[in-house]
């Protein structure tokens, strides 16, 4: 009977420290993402500023190699000047 109660405790504690690694984990995803968002829109900006043209967003995806750590693709709206993932959204 302790012993069961023992299995019991051990499989929730395995189970709640699975969903805990997997909430931080997709924590971090978005934190990167978002940061990846403020290169993009850096970068943007930049580029805008020296040429007074709104950059090729591929362009700025391939020189920056800014990606969604979970497979979102970025879009940015050149009149706000906000750089926007399809998984994460803004902050």
């Amino acid at each position: 009977m302790k012993r069961a109660l023992v299995i019991v405790i051990l499989l929730a504690a395995v189970i709640a420290l699975s969903a805990c690694t997997q909430s931080s984990v997709a924590a971090q995803q978005k934190t990167e993402c978002f940061a990846n968002e403020k290169v993009i829109q850096t970068a943007m900006g930049l580029f805008k500023a020296d040429s007074g043209l709104d950059a090729p967003l591929q362009d700025v995806l391939d020189s920056t190699h800014v990606v969604c750590p979970s497979g979102g693709t970025y879009s940015y709206d050149a009149t706000t000047g906000i750089a926007t993932c399809s998984v994460h959204g803004h902050p």
